[in-house]
């Protein structure tokens, strides 16, 4: 029967190379040194600090308190003019706090830790279901441009390894005519050695880096304009659908 198939040209007879048991080690060390190289480097990766010469500080508004305190030293250490604060709507507590956005939490805070208010600029944004960090820095371009027109260059501070990921969104937000340096805070709770040692660590870093790698490789940019006008097109489709069920 075999004989046969191999005559008509149905089955044939290959060489075939394999792994033997020390092959399939080695992937697996090369495997395994890989993980422990990423593992090592992805923190320092997610939270740079590259400083621009500039004298505006721009501060992300949900960010803890012992985050405050390093703002307000790196605002006396480096000689900042402004410190501007960004931030979303509180998605929790707000019916409690009369300050309702993050950018004023933080800004309040400031000043009750003894940071000058007249060196301190609030800047909201009302964005709280997508790309809130974007819409921030959205705001804040629109900032510059009507109030500060001279700056070419901000320093963005963050909390840990959320600092890849807000430098991208930042400068895609304000351009090629305004640089954004990167102060990646040190976080409190883990490090670049022991973050995969908590849940909360492993939580957070992992992620930063799916976020960092969606902004880097699938995230497109817009303008005020084409969000209002993507708005505007929910917002239709949304009293479409309404009337659609009203007729029924």
């Amino acid at each position: 029967m075999t004989k046969a198939l191999k005559h008509y040209g149905v089955i044939s007879k290959k060489v075939r190379w394999g792994l033997t048991p020390w092959g399939w080690l080695a992937i697996l060390a090369i495997i395994f040194s890989l993980v422990i190289l990423m593992m090592s480097q992805v923190y320092n990766y997610l939270a740079p600090v590259h400083r621009e010469k500039t004298d505006v500080l721009i501060l992300e508004g949900f960010v803890s308190d012992y985050v405050l305190r390093d703002a307000i030293q790196e605002f006396k250490d480096h000689h900042y003019r402004l410190l501007i604060t960004t931030g979303t709507p509180l998605e929790w507590g707000h019916l409690l706090v009369q300050y309702e956005n993050t950018a004023r939490v933080a800004a309040i805070s400031l000043q009750k830790m003894g940071f000058d208010s007249s060196k301190l600029i609030v800047v909201t944004s009302n964005e709280i279901r997508n790309d809130r960090t974007f819409n921030s820095a959205l705001e804040l371009g629109q900032y510059l441009r009507n109030y500060q027109p001279e700056v070419t260059a901000i320093n963005l501070m963050t909390m840990s390894v959320h600092g890849r990921r807000s430098q991208m969104l930042f400068q895609y937000a304000l351009g090629d005519s305004i640089r954004v340096g990167i102060i990646s805070s040190k976080n409190f709770y883990y490090g670049p050695s022991n973050w995969w040692r908590s849940s909360k660590g492993f939580r957070e870093v992992m992620n930063e880096a799916f976020g960092a790698l969606y902004v880097k490789f699938f995230f497109r940019p817009y303008s005020f304009g084409e969000k209002d006008e993507g708005r505007r097109t929910r917002d239709e489709g949304r009293r479409t659908r309404d009337e659609g069920r009203g007729n029924e």
